[in-house]
C-alpha cells in the first residue's frame, strides 16, 4: 500500500522544480521590468491585460482574474499605476456599483516601450528552452494545473491555437 503522508521521490523532485519556476522566474521578470520601467510583473500583468482590449477597459473583477490577482492586491496594483497616469479608473456609467479600469495614453507609450524587451525575456528564459512537444506539454499541464484553481482565469483565455512549431 502506497504512503499518502509522503510524496515519492519523483514527486518530491518534481515538486521543488515546479516550485523553484513559480519563485525564480516571476522574480527574474520583476526584475527586469524594475530596471527598464520601474513596474512590479504584477502591474505590468495589469497593464497588458487593459491593453488587449479594444477600448483599453475592462471592470475590475475581470481585470482581477485576467490578471491572475486578488481583488484586494489589484486595487493596490491599480492605486499605484493611477498615480503614475497609467490607468485611470472611472464608474461604469451602465452599472455604478462597478468600476471601470481604462489604460492611458501613457500606459501604452510605456507597455509599447517594455513589451519588446519582456517578451525577448521571456523567450530566452522559457521557450527558447523548449522543443515543439515540450512547449504543447507545458500548455497542456499548466492547464490542468490551473484549471480546477482559477478555472475563471483559463475561461477568458483565447483559445488554444492550431499546434505548430515556430
Amino acid at each position: 500500500m502506497p504512503q499518502t503522508d509522503r510524496l515519492t521521490p519523483q514527486q518530491e523532485r518534481t515538486w521543488a522544480l515546479l516550485v523553484g519556476v513559480m519563485m525564480w522566474l516571476p522574480a527574474e521578470l520583476d526584475a527586469y521590468l524594475e530596471r527598464s520601467a520601474d513596474l512590479s510583473h504584477a502591474e505590468y500583468g495589469v497593464l497588458r491585460c487593459l491593453s488587449v482590449g479594444e477600448d483599453r477597459e475592462i471592470h475590475m473583477g475581470r481585470l482581477a482574474a485576467t490578471a491572475s490577482v486578488t481583488p484586494s492586491h489589484l486595487s493596490r496594483i491599480v492605486a499605484r499605476l493611477e498615480k503614475r497616469g497609467l490607468l485611470a479608473r472611472s464608474t461604469d456609467p451602465s452599472d455604478a456599483r462597478r468600476t471601470l479600469a481604462r489604460l492611458t495614453e501613457p500606459g501604452v507609450i510605456l507597455l509599447r516601450a517594455v513589451d519588446p524587451g519582456y517578451i525577448a525575456e521571456v523567450r530566452a528564459r522559457v521557450f527558447e528552452l523548449l522543443e515543439g512537444e515540450q512547449l504543447d506539454q507545458l500548455e497542456d499541464l499548466s492547464e490542468a494545473i490551473l484549471t480546477p484553481i482559477r478555472g475563471e482565469c483559463v475561461a477568458l483565455l483565447p483559445p488554444r491555437s492550431a499546434r505548430q512549431d515556430t
